[in-house]
């Protein structure tokens, strides 16, 4: 989160060699990045605001990865109650959100609102 395009083209690169940069579909409506793995079963959009720098990132999978991506979010992050997460980076609280769809499930992170 925060990071800028080119920080995030980079770091994919050096730490996510099974996902590729989808350049084919483009949304006119938002400014995004996409990433898909090799056998399309993971999905991740960073969405970038005007300074591209990212504002959003929505990971979307295919329910054969839903143990490890749980286990993952459970070690990582703190969890705050059912299918949700946060954490704490650069003095901002970031929160993490599963949801479970028909198809597949999607997990959401954001900066967190402030009430």
């Amino acid at each position: 989160m925060g990071m800028h395009k080119d920080q995030i083209i980079q770091t994919m690169k050096e730490t996510q060699n099974n996902c590729k940069l989808n350049t084919d579909a483009v949304n006119t409506h938002y400014k995004y990045l996409k990433y898909e793995d090799r056998i399309s079963e993971i999905t991740i959009l960073y969405f970038l605001n005007e300074d591209d720098k990212c504002a959003l990132i929505r990971k979307m999978c295919d329910y054969s990865n839903i143990n490890d991506v749980l286990a993952e979010l459970n070690t990582t992050y703190k969890s705050t109650g059912k299918d949700t997460w946060e954490y704490t980076d650069g003095g901002k609280t970031y929160n993490i959100i599963l949801s479970e769809e028909d198809w597949f499930f999607t997990v959401t992170t954001r900066v967190k609102e402030e009430k």
